[in-house]
């Protein structure tokens, strides 16, 4: 699976990967067929086959119905989306925002198309016969010229476009300059986030001392993530998360709101916790069947490991033992 899923995403930008993620794991939350998708959210079959595939930028609208009926954290997504609209804006994909493909008039046009705009062909030039098609042959010449001259002029165009943008996009992304997206929730992060030296992007994997204590998310180690086990409760879903790349797990919890204690607690005593309604831990390093996650839940705590999941009330305090 995580090789199928390296194969699809290769030219795909990190920003829509991570976005692609975080919608896979709605549906899977909501365990919803793309049919059934489809009919609670208004967006097609085909549509949701473009965005779940990374072929095409969902609109917010899309996103955020999703995110609803897979209890996502509103705040986080959209600036999950936001940074994959800022990457998909800036390079030269096909298709837009909303993959209108193209419009009715220029199919008309295309199927339109006549004897009239197919001249200067060499078929055309072949089949013309008499002093009418001997007049021709001088005029489709040249418009067959002129157009090879256009179609030049069009790439030469177009490469000077790119170097432009790639000059423009090296002094929006360089320097000390971290861009914020508009309509981000206060507090969000910036984006692009910082890679750690050891981080797996960075050309050297995230091992597993050099993974402690840092976030699975700004570390891309959620890009061959697994989740181990997943525990439905009390309104909440708690998952044990785990990467094999940087060989290091943490604990998720969906909706993080009303929620305390989260922690993901390693066999060799490694321990990592966050605060009241966060929705993720920061990593510990370790072995998926030597990784346990818990969380606090209207006095109850909610565990996960490989093979075993608990529900147990709390007594003597508010968080787990």
């Amino acid at each position: 699976m995580a090789a199928r899923r390296r194969r699809e995403h290769d030219d795909v930008p990190v920003e829509l990967q991570r976005l692609v993620g975080e919608l896979r794991q709605c549906k899977d939350r909501c365990e919803l067929s793309l049919a059934s998708l489809a009919a609670k959210t208004g967006f097609s079959v085909s549509s949701w086959q473009r965005y779940l595939g990374g072929r095409s930028l969902p609109p917010w609208e899309a996103a955020d119905a999703l995110g609803r009926l897979g209890q996502a954290e509103r705040g986080r997504l959209r600036v999950v989306w936001e940074a994959a609209a800022e990457v998909w804006a800036d390079t030269d994909r096909p298709g837009t925002a909303l993959d209108r493909g193209p419009s009715p008039k220029a199919e008309a046009g295309q199927q339109g198309a006549g004897p009239a705009e197919q001249e200067g062909t060499g078929s055309a030039g072949q089949e013309a016969t008499g002093p009418a098609g001997q007049e021709a042959g001088p005029h489709t010449t040249a418009r067959s010229r002129g157009r090879r001259h256009a179609a030049v002029a069009a790439v030469g165009t177009c490469v000077l476009a790119a170097v432009l943008a790639a000059v423009l996009a090296w002094h929006h992304w360089g320097g000390d300059h971290v861009p914020v997206p508009q309509g981000a929730p206060t507090g969000a992060p910036a984006w692009p986030w910082p890679l750690h030296p050891t981080a797996p992007g960075s050309g050297t994997p995230c091992g597993p001392v050099g993974c402690r204590g840092l976030d699975p998310y700004r570390q891309r180690c959620d890009q061959d993530a697994v989740s181990v086990h997943r525990l439905r409760a009390l309104g909440r879903t708690l998952t044990l998360r785990w990467s094999p790349a940087c060989h290091a797990g943490w604990a998720e919890v969906q909706p993080a709101e009303g929620t305390s204690g989260l922690l993901v607690a390693g066999d060799d005593g490694a321990r990592q916790t966050a605060p009241a309604g966060a929705a993720w831990t920061a990593m510990i390093p370790g072995g998926p069947d030597a990784t346990r996650a818990a969380v606090v839940v209207a006095h109850h705590q909610l565990g996960v490991s490989e093979s075993d999941s608990w529900a147990d009330a709390v007594t003597g305090g508010t968080g787990p033992g």
